[in-house]
């Protein structure tokens, strides 16, 4: 056998071992594409639940509104500047970014007054403060 003739095996074997990890890779990418966002969004989701739980309802009223510029399926993003009044403890103020329903956007107004639920051991949280949106 001749350099040449094992240098030409060398090379389909090489081949195989890039397509292989190719394949590979490519596998690993796709199961992360479609894993990360089922993750996260089954994370929010309990979260929302574990709220809705052990949340206190209260009100708030909507001081400021900004448009983000930023869109979740044609639905704005929305900066609010709240007002919470919750039975049993002091207003307070607090700034949280939101995506609205289109369908749900008229209430969600400077000065409108709308249902919220927080999490009672973190009341001042926004990312434990949620809309309650009629």
């Amino acid at each position: 056998m001749d350099i040449n003739t094992l240098l030409a095996g060398g090379g389909a074997i090489m081949t195989i071992v890039i397509v292989g990890i190719s394949v590979v890779f490519s596998c690993v990418v796709t199961i992360a594409a479609i894993g990360i966002p089922i993750w996260y969004f089954q994370n929010q989701r309990k979260k929302a639940e574990a709220l809705m739980a052990t949340g206190k309802q209260g009100e708030a009223t909507i001081l400021s509104l900004q448009d983000t510029g930023m869109r979740i399926n044609d639905n704005p993003r929305v900066k609010v500047l709240l007002e919470i009044r919750i039975p049993g403890y002091a207003p307070y103020q607090i700034e949280k970014t939101v995506t609205v329903p289109m369908i749900r956007l008229s209430q969600v107004q400077v000065g409108a007054t709308v249902g919220i639920i927080a999490d009672p051991t973190q009341p001042n949280n926004p990312d434990k403060v949620g809309l309650l949106l009629r």
